[in-house]
């Protein structure tokens, strides 16, 4: 079984539901105005990682009119279209694609949990490459170790936690940490970084 196209699949075939779902719990709002507070910049472009249907989408197109959403599943990129039409939208994989150059800020909420390890350090070379100088990369994860593989209402998901530690060294100092918390949310504990290019 191949585990990231089991993910892919449920995310294509549940989309409507899942956004309801994400819909009832709401976009980032004070995330997404802290990774802002980094920025000193008019109209920054802003890139997200993972945008799924759209809803943090609404709340960085507040920020800025320059606005790229990536998402593997097409369904959900689908429905991005259609919940904040301003944006631009890509169905793209993440672990292989090549960064537009020029990103001031990416937003990657609860997203690279379905990349392994060896993604997320070249995740995180690609985008030190295409974020412009002072640029912030704003990370949102489930933290903890290992993987794991999860059937829900939605289907069947694979998982890959980190702590705040892995990723700053997946990072190999290329970034100054400007935030770093950890909490508690739906009986999951969660870690956010923001990472500033040197």
């Amino acid at each position: 079984m191949d585990l990231k196209q089991q993910t892919i699949d449920t995310y294509n075939t549940t989309a409507e539901a899942m956004a309801v779902k994400f819909n009832n719990i709401g976009g980032r709002k004070s995330d997404v105005d802290r990774g802002f507070s980094f920025i000193d910049k008019t109209n920054p472009f802003a890139f997200e990682i993972g945008c799924g249907n759209g809803r943090d989408a609404i709340e960085i197109l507040k920020h800025t009119e320059n606005y790229l959403g990536t998402d593997i599943s097409k369904s959900m990129i689908e429905l991005a279209r259609v919940e904040a039409p301003t944006g631009k939208f890509e169905v793209v994989d993440i672990d292989t694609y090549e960064f537009p150059l020029g990103i001031d800020i990416i937003f990657s909420f609860a997203s690279l949990l379905h990349s392994e390890s060896a993604s997320i350090k070249s995740i995180l070379e690609s985008a030190y490459s295409a974020l412009n100088p002072g640029g912030v990369f704003y990370i949102s994860l489930k933290f903890g170790e290992g993987s794991i593989t999860k059937t829900d209402e939605f289907g069947t998901r694979t998982y890959f936690l980190y702590t705040p530690d892995d990723i700053k060294k997946f990072a190999g100092g290329r970034y100054d940490v400007v935030y770093e918390d950890v909490h508690d949310l739906r009986d999951q504990k969660w870690f956010t970084l923001a990472l500033k290019k040197k």
